[in-house]
């Protein structure tokens, strides 16, 4: 079984959608064919390719190996992570998802980086909703909507 918080997957699907047709990416277009709930690989390492067409539980099967086999071991060198409660963590695995697994400790990434690393503010809520609040791509509705969720679960005891 999973460790992957419920919260995480309901968030990330929430705010990814699910499309059944291949679609271009937003800012690659046909570059980066994406299916699913985002998905731009299968499992198998395959690319999408326009004119796939998935499931809802086979694009389930492809979020949870994305999460599993990527996102959780960048987050688990997370100094912090085992402290962290599963919300804290469901917020977390749905940025990495939407940003990349490997935000932590990288370029552009210093205000969510400081959130992981300072347990003491993590009872901060507008500190938490600020930091959040600076990945939003420059205010685009969608981002802001994401990122305050993020925030909100985060600081959720």
């Amino acid at each position: 079984m999973s460790n992957i918080p419920l919260d995480a997957i309901d968030l990330i699907e929430q705010f990814e959608g699910f499309k059944a047709n291949a679609y271009p990416d937003p800012v690659t277009g046909w570059k980066l064919p994406t299916i699913g709930f985002g998905t731009t690989h299968y499992p198998d390492g395959r690319p999408v390719n326009k004119g796939d067409i998935i499931s809802k539980d086979e694009a389930t099967d492809c979020l949870f190996h994305h999460i599993e086999n990527l996102c959780t071991p960048a987050l688990e060198k997370i100094p912090y992570w085992d402290k962290m409660n599963d919300n804290q963590k469901s917020a977390l695995y749905s940025f990495a998802y939407n940003l990349g697994a490997g935000f932590y400790k990288h370029a552009n990434f210093d205000s969510i980086t400081n959130v992981c690393d300072s347990p003491a503010r993590w009872n901060d809520s507008a500190w938490i909703h600020e930091q959040f609040g600076k990945y939003t791509n420059h205010g685009l509705p969608g981002l802001l909507k994401r990122r305050k969720a993020e925030a909100d679960l985060f600081c959720k005891v």
